[in-house]
C-alpha cells in the first residue's frame, strides 16, 4: 500500500468549529476574515441579513443550504479543481440547521417508527462523513458555527455542549476539531460589554485548542487567529 505524504495544502490552513448562542454574532465573524481571500458561505440559516453588505460587494458569495441534499451538492461543487481556485475560505452556517435537515431527510427514508435505530444510525454515519469532509477540504480554510446547548453529565452536573440532534454525534463532534471556540460576551467592570473567543474548557464551555498558541480569551476576529496559529 502507497503511502500518502503529508502536503502543504493540508498542514496549511486553518479549521475550527465556533459554538455561541443565538444572536452572539456567529455569522457576523465573516467581517473577520481578510478581505483579499473570498468566502464562500453555505447557508442554513435562512439568509444573511447581517453580511448583506459583503454579499452584495462580492466579497461573500455562496448557496442557500434547504436540505441535507442541498449540503452534499455543495460539497461536490466545491471539490471540483476549478473551484479550489475560486475561494479561500468555507463557512458554513450552521451544522445545528444542517443536522435538522439530514433528520428530516431520515424520516422520509424511514417512515416506520419501528426503523428508529437504523434511521439513527445512518444520520450518525452521514453527518460524521460530510462533517469530516468539509473539515478535510483542502486547500479551504473550514469554518463551522453550532449554537449551543445546555445538558448534563451522569453526575448531573451542568455543562454547554453543541446543540445537534442524534446522541452520538453531539459527543463526538468536538474531537472531529483541533480549533474549537466558544463565542460569548462578557461584561468587564466598569466596561462596555465585549465579545470574545473561549479557546480553553473553562467554565464549563465547549473549547480547547490544540495549536498551543492561543490565549484564553481571543478577540472574535478569523484572520487574526489564522495568522496567530500558522505564522505569515
Amino acid at each position: 500500500m502507497a503511502l500518502k505524504p503529508i502536503e502543504n495544502d493540508s498542514a496549511n490552513r486553518f479549521t475550527a468549529l465556533v459554538i455561541g448562542s443565538a444572536g452572539k454574532g456567529k455569522t457576523s465573524l465573516l467581517r473577520t476574515i481578510p478581505e483579499d481571500e473570498r468566502v464562500c458561505v453555505l447557508s442554513a440559516e435562512s439568509g444573511l441579513l447581517c453580511v448583506r453588505d459583503l454579499v452584495e460587494s462580492g466579497r461573500v458569495e455562496g448557496f442557500e443550504i434547504s436540505s441535507f441534499a442541498d449540503l452534499q451538492d455543495a460539497y461536490m461543487h466545491l471539490m471540483e479543481p476549478e473551484q479550489k481556485e475560486a475561494y479561500r475560505w468555507i463557512f458554513i452556517d450552521s451544522l445545528t440547521e444542517v443536522a435538522a435537515r439530514a433528520v428530516e431527510q431520515m424520516e422520509r427514508e424511514f417512515p416506520n417508527p419501528k426503523d428508529a435505530i437504523k434511521m439513527w444510525g445512518q444520520y450518525s454515519k452521514r453527518m460524521t462523513n460530510l462533517i469530516k469532509g468539509f473539515r478535510d477540504m483542502a486547500p479551504y480554510n473550514v469554518v463551522f458555527t453550532c449554537l449551543d446547548d445546555v445538558d448534563r453529565d451522569e453526575l448531573n452536573r451542568r455543562f454547554v455542549g453543541p446543540s445537534m440532534p442524534g446522541k452520538a454525534v453531539k459527543q463526538n463532534l468536538a474531537s472531529y476539531f483541533d480549533e474549537v471556540f466558544y463565542l460569548d460576551l462578557f461584561q468587564p467592570e466598569n466596561e462596555e460589554p465585549r465579545r470574545l473567543l473561549v479557546t480553553q474548557p473553562i467554565n464549563q464551555m465547549p473549547a480547547k485548542d490544540r495549536s498551543g498558541v492561543l490565549d484564553t480569551y481571543e478577540r472574535p476576529d478569523l484572520g487574526s487567529i489564522k495568522t496567530k496559529i500558522l505564522g505569515g
